[in-house]
């Protein structure tokens, strides 16, 4: 039979990760963290809890992910480029008409840079993904204005955009606002305290799931303990009942260097 371990179970990026329950201190909405100069960028510096300065481990960032925050600044940057392209959709339609030329961009919502990456975009936040369903049918209608507004004379097509302007595309940028404001306020990390060669360290994830008992997978079908696989600060393998994916058990006490060069730096 297979050994179990009691763990918590945290979510950081795409991975499940595993942390010893009986190495657990604390589990809580991760606050304010300061960072000093010349910190790696797995150090997130220090984070105060009940009045302790604990050195604060970016576990994102050890496993190969963008830190959340540096990845909620990207997409709350990508939507800000998208929402100014079509503005500027509008505009060249606009210039087009005027002009009686050929009008070159996308028309299919689909084929638009927001349209290529909202249908290949997923996440976990349910709170983002009901912002960005409601983008489908406007996005989809401001694309189709295209094809209606060039079969028209140029004065009533000029009317038609100018209408769009004012209703259709405001709705559109308010939405692209509302989603940016989403993503921002969607922004909490989760910090668990650890026992870490005789002190605590905070390692940031990004959500906890359970604490659960972890099934190890024998060593002979584990990618990790074979040698096959290779990822810093992971010991074993293991499954958990509630998910699919295989959970990254840590191995904590490698985590004493890194928590003590957040210390001093």
């Amino acid at each position: 039979m297979a050994s179990t371990e009691r763990c918590g179970v945290f979510g950081v990026g795409t991975h499940l990760v595993g942390v010893p329950a009986d190495r657990i201190h604390d589990i809580f909405l991760l606050g304010e963290v300061r960072v000093p100069p010349g910190c790696a960028p797995h150090q997130r510096g220090v984070a105060v809890l009940r009045g302790d300065v604990l050195p604060a481990i970016d576990l994102r960032v050890c496993l190969g992910h963008p830190s959340a925050p540096a990845e909620t600044e990207a997409l709350v940057r990508l939507l800000g480029e998208r929402e100014e392209d079509h503005r500027r959709w509008l505009a060249e339609l606009e210039a087009c008409v005027r002009e009686r030329r050929a009008f070159g961009l996308a028309t299919d919502p689909r084929k638009c840079k927001f349209g290529q990456w909202f249908y290949a975009f997923r996440t976990d936040d349910a709170v983002l993904r009901g912002e960005l369903a409601r983008f489908e049918e406007p996005h989809a209608r401001i694309h189709a204005l295209a094809a209606d507004v060039l079969a028209l004379e140029p004065a009533e097509a000029l009317a038609r955009i100018e209408g769009a302007r004012r209703g259709l595309l405001a709705a559109l940028l308010e939405l692209f606002a509302s989603a940016r404001r989403a993503v921002q306020e969607a922004h909490r990390e989760v910090g668990v305290t650890v026992e870490v060669a005789g002190r605590r360290s905070v390692l940031v994830v990004d959500r906890a799931e359970a604490v659960a008992d972890l099934e190890q997978i024998p060593a002979e079908d584990d990618p990790v303990a074979g040698g096959a696989l290779r990822v810093d600060l992971v010991r074993r393998l293991a499954r958990w009942r509630a998910s699919a994916a295989p959970v990254l058990l840590l191995d904590v006490d490698h985590l004493d260097a890194l928590a003590s060069r957040a210390v001093r730096g």
